[in-house]
């Protein structure tokens, strides 16, 4: 194994320090990387030796450039700020439309960068490097999944691992509900593992967590749930409505990690009702990896993580073996300061933002940055003539190529710090709504800024000017003064080919960006008015809120504006639960489904498609409904599917149900997957799982109606709130995980419009300004305004067309590649939409163009003519 110092940081070290400090200080570092190696491992010593060579990077230890006073102090600097704020001054606009260019990327891009700097910020445990998920990559022969679970037989695998100092196995999505003032609040749970506790660490507020695992019982909350119950009281000792006793209070991982737990329980109670043989049947078994079980363990000090992933790929081997279903099981290990932006995976926890979430903050920063800097090198271009002069005088009077350089950066920069503070403007006003435009990514979002992240917006500012600046700083840095002085600079090189190159990726970005806000506005209304194989139109939920069913439904049956009614798990389109289904018989041979209860009712109010069968019976409890990828997934023929019997496993407990019917088209969840689960409905009502009434009314009057309803509910509720909701409209924020991505992307692209629209108004200016006397000429010879406009236009339209055929083709592409898959229902693109969107767009073009045109040549020819 190679023991030596990491050669990149060591070779950084000799490259920035000073020579009389060098020999000593690389002395120190190694002899303190091989003491590292021997006490904590070579991954941690490498660590520790990065970090000491970064804190060097200090002024009393790098040593100083030669010739540094001769290019940059500080008489220098003030000259270049002197000449740039002339600059800004003699060409106010062309500055205007720089710096409200940058101002406008720069909006958009403080919001990227706080959602990524708070993104890195994520689980920050101690000894977080030592920290690992074990995560469950099943590939078969046409489909592969990786799933964030593992199987809980891992629990008793990893104990005989002398590399991990402790491992934890847990679950989530238990629910519980506590009971303040007659209000009943839902919580999200884990039930939980000692060894959790030893892993993470999570700062205690009071009590001792650990009591949590005297008895099946006690329960730990969070300090947000404390507060939210309790308030200030202390909350140790207090109750549960289903009798978990709170022994602790811990902080709330809510902003700072992974998890998204409100309470804590003892993940004891698995296996409590099973004998031993039970529990290695149904629980110590390979199959179990995607029911909800998540491992993590602690690396010992000095184990490699290499030798872990080689005694894991043995297990691979004995699950593949044992699971026999024709697919290759591959448990990998994921560090815990790699989930956040990581991989995306399946059945990983609703705070974890994958990797796609980060390409997505990150492609509107570099296009927003790109298409601003296009903006100032045009218009630099545009000036090549008077800035060319400008160079060409001051190399005469001595200045080096280097100053040059300089000059255009420091112009630049200060563009970017104008601009920033336009940007903080916007930023404070629209971060009041920011949070509530992009709901699913608000866990992201820092609404409060700190120091720290302040500085990154000034750090990413001056980066942003370097970037604008380079381009036109090297080409002039280039020009040689006496070309400059005799107006050649622009015969040299094809500054105008460059200048149209630039418009025209502009002009092409912003086509794209524009089909791409029309067309995914029509994407959802196509997504609302789809057919999901049953009906929604006029339906209202009722979330139950634990209210007796029995009273609710009496109350309900007074009111004849009340077509039917049925109570329910799920709003269909909305997703279900997950339960695991024997397909042999065999506790190692099962398929896992999205699971969902309804009674006899359900028929009638949203009337589903059948291929076969009919609804549901009274009291029969047995009684499934399915779709044709259930019969798919367990080789049931279609014609023979009912009175099949199906073995369905709820956690330790194994029902037998019966088919009754197969739906037709039914879409269970609209947003899609690489793999389409199977799907059941049981003829059920079950008092913990049962939580929605949904109701169907025959009244044209629906506000009347919902005032009978609440006074029913009022009657028989109690203190619990009546939060009717449609059911389209429920669907329809069941898509908000996917378009708040594309809210983030419209905001962009809306950016992106109006930095084009300001480019093409700077490029306006400057194409009539410097034909002015050509249009002069022109109007003395008699020519008509409207041949005049077709004349200084015919570019900005070759440019508008040639950016449509470029932009169309991507957008099918990026619609049909990226935008299509993510749904099950079929979507199309609007042709029209694309024809109605490209004319508004050109439209607005050519107005700017031929309006700078009308305001040249209104101008009196004499003037513009005069010296000729």
């Amino acid at each position: 194994m190679n023991q030596k110092t990491p050669q990149f940081w060591t070779r950084l070290l000799k490259f920035f320090c000073k020579e009389s400090f060098h020999e000593e200080l690389q002395g120190d570092l190694e002899e303190k990387f091989y003491a590292n190696i021997e006490s904590k491992g070579l991954k941690k010593a490498k660590s520790i030796y990065r970090k000491e060579i970064l804190k060097l990077m200090r002024p009393s230890v790098i040593k100083k450039p030669k010739g540094l006073n001769s290019k940059i102090n500080t008489s220098l600097f003030k000259l270049h700020f002197v000449l740039t704020l002339r600059n800004i001054q003699r060409n106010k606009v062309f500055s205007l439309v720089n710096i409200l260019g940058l101002g406008a990327a720069l909006t958009i891009c403080l919001f990227c960068v706080n959602m990524i700097y708070t993104g890195f910020q994520y689980d920050k445990y101690p000894d977080a490097d030592r920290l690992y998920r074990i995560t469950t990559k099943v590939e078969g022969p046409k489909t592969s999944m990786h799933w964030a679970t593992s199987s809980f037989a891992l629990k008793w695998k990893l104990d005989g691992i002398p590399q991990i100092e402790k491992s934890s196995t847990f679950m989530e999505n238990m629910f519980g509900s506590f009971e303040v003032k007659g209000e009943t609040i839902s919580a999200n749970g884990y039930p939980i593992d000692r060894e959790f506790l030893d892993l993470f660490q999570f700062k205690v507020i009071e009590g001792n967590p650990y009591d949590l695992f005297n008895d099946l019982h006690s329960v730990v909350i969070t300090d947000e749930l404390a507060k939210r119950l309790y308030g200030e009281e202390s909350a140790i000792g207090k109750q549960s409505k289903s009798g978990g006793i709170v022994r602790a209070v811990i902080q709330s991982p809510e902003g700072n990690s992974h998890f998204a737990f409100q309470f804590l329980s003892n993940i004891g109670f698995m296996g409590r009702s099973m004998s031993e043989s039970e529990i290695h049947n149904r629980l110590d078994k390979w199959s179990n990896y995607d029911q909800s079980y998540y491992t993590y363990f602690k690396l010992s000090p000095n184990a490699q993580i290499e030798d872990v992933e080689n005694l894991i790929s043995g297990l691979n081997k004995e699950m593949t073996s044992s699971i026999s279903d024709g697919n290759t099981y591959t448990m990998e290990l994921q560090p815990v300061s790699d989930i956040m932006f990581g991989k995306t995976l399946w059945a990983d926890f609703r705070n974890v933002f994958p990797r796609t979430t980060l390409y997505v903050l990150l492609i509107p920063i570099i296009i927003l940055i790109s298409l601003a800097s296009f903006n100032y090198t045009n218009l630099s271009i545009a000036r090549s003539l008077q800035r060319s002069k400008e160079i060409g005088i001051r190399k005469i009077a001595g200045s080096s190529k280097r100053q040059v350089v300089f000059q255009f950066l420091i112009e630049t920069v200060i563009f970017s710090l104008f601009a920033l503070a336009i940007a903080f403007v916007s930023y404070s006003y629209i971060s009041t709504q920011f949070e509530g435009y992009i709901q699913e990514l608000a866990e992201l979002y820092s609404p409060d800024l700190n120091l720290e992240i302040i500085l990154w917006f000034i750090a990413f500012s001056i980066i942003v000017g370097l970037v604008a600046g380079m381009l036109p700083a090297l080409h002039f840095a280039r020009v040689s003064p006496l070309v400059a002085i005799h107006k050649k600079a622009g015969k040299q090189i094809s500054l105008s080919s460059i200048r149209k190159g630039l418009v025209g990726v502009q002009l092409c970005i912003s086509t794209l960006c524009i089909l791409f806000i029309v067309l995914i506005s029509d994407q959802k209304q196509q997504l609302l008015a789809a057919d999901l194989g049953f009906e929604t139109s006029g339906l209202i939920t009722i979330p139950t809120k634990k209210v007796d069913l029995d009273l609710l439904t009496a109350e309900l049956d007074k009111i004849p504006e009340i077509n039917s009614y049925t109570t329910t798990s799920m709003i269909p389109g909305t997703g279900g639960m997950t339960r695991r289904i024997l397909v042999s018989g065999n506790y190692q041979d099962t398929i896992s489904a999205r699971y969902g209860l309804a009674d006899v009712g359900f028929n009638s109010v949203y009337n589903p498609k059948l291929i076969t069968g009919t609804g549901f019976t009274h009291g029969r409890e047995d009684e499934i409904i399915v779709d044709e990828g259930f019969l798919k997934a367990m080789n049931i023929p279609l014609d023979s599917a009912l009175g099949n019997i199906v073995h369905i496993m709820h956690f330790d407990i194994q029902e037998d149900l019966q088919i009754i019917g197969v739906l037709d088209n039914y879409v269970y969840q609209a947003m899609s997957s690489s793999y389409a689960f199977p799907f059941i409905i049981r003829n059920q009502q079950d008092s913990l799982l049962t939580n929605k009434i949904t109701l169907k009314l025959t009244s044209s009057n629906v506000a009347l109606t919902l005032k009978k309803i609440e006074a029913g509910w009022n009657t028989i509720a109690g203190d619990n709130s009546f939060d009717p909701i449609f059911v389209d409209d429920r669907l329809e924020k069941s898509y908000d995980v996917f378009f708040n991505f594309m809210n983030m992307l419209k905001l962009a692209g809306i950016t992106v419009i109006i930095i084009a629209i300001l480019g093409q108004f700077g490029m306006a200016l400057y194409s009539a300004e410097s034909r002015v006397k050509e249009i002069g000429i022109r109007r003395v010879l008699g020519a008509q305004f409207h041949s005049i406009a077709k004349l200084i236009s015919k570019g900005s339209v070759k440019a508008l067309a040639i950016s449509a055929i470029i932009s169309v083709p991507l957008i099918y592409l990026i619609y049909q590649e990226l935008i299509f898959p993510s749904f099950t229902i079929h979507l199309d693109i609007s042709e029209m939409h694309i024809i109605l969107t490209l004319t508004t767009f050109w439209s607005i073009v050519l107005a700017i163009v031929i309006f700078q045109t009308w305001q040249t040549a209104k101008a009196n020819p004499s003037e513009s003519l005069r010296s000729e």
